[in-house]
């Protein structure tokens, strides 16, 4: 189902021009291999919230190519550093070309590995954990986020309205069930104040407000 009004989309597309040739080839990479980037919309968002917080410290929970990684790392400034989490390790290694390629060479680290399990070997704190792994495991990284990001910093998950999926009466297909229920624990959490944003497939952003 379309989100958002396909006018609307294509407009903010048109205006929103970030003129960055390295995003445009990863955008063109993502759209031939029906690859599920963030996209532009939701990479500028993620840029304006992690300058806003003054973030210098990323963790990624999934990271695919690195396209998410590139919007943060131009927020960080020159101290800032990303470490990205790949499943895949051909994915990994794109990610380092297109992040060296964009002029952010030893200011981000790649694990490839499971995210969750990668991260539970990680100390903080994070400014930024940015949630995009398998949907049925959504609910295993709030426990994560809680751990590792200081207060004030920001948990972000993806695809939180998976595509019109959660409005299903039966949710009855596991990655549908991660979502609901990551959505669910946010909103009742006592140390996390959230918005789910509805650009594109859905965004979270929570604030983790306890020590």
């Amino acid at each position: 189902m379309d989100l958002v009004n396909p006018e609307i989309d294509a407009y903010l597309t048109r205006v929103a021009k970030h003129g960055d040739p390295i995003l445009a080839e990863m955008e063109s990479v993502g759209a031939a291999r029906s690859f599920p980037i963030v996209g532009p919309q939701v990479g500028r968002l993620l840029e304006v919230v992690a300058r806003a917080c003054g973030a210098r410290r990323v963790l990624e929970l999934g990271s695919g190519f690195g396209y998410s990684a590139y919007w943060f790392l131009r927020a960080l400034g020159p101290e800032g550093t990303v470490i990205l989490t790949e499943g895949s390790a051909d994915n990994a290694r794109e990610a380092d070309n297109y992040l060296t390629r964009g002029g952010f060479a030893g200011r981000f680290r790649i694990e490839v590995g499971d995210g969750l399990a990668i991260a539970e070997s990680l100390t903080g704190p994070f400014d930024v954990v940015f949630c995009d792994v398998d949907k049925h495991a959504y609910p295993q990284a709030l426990p994560i986020a809680r751990r590792l990001l200081r207060p004030g910093g920001l948990f972000i998950t993806d695809n939180m309205l998976w595509r019109g999926e959660v409005l299903a009466a039966a949710k009855e297909d596991p990655a549908t069930r991660g979502v609901v229920s990551l959505t669910h624990e946010l909103y009742a959490a006592s140390d996390f104040v959230t918005a789910l944003v509805p650009i594109r497939d859905g965004v979270t952003i929570a604030v983790k407000t306890g020590a």
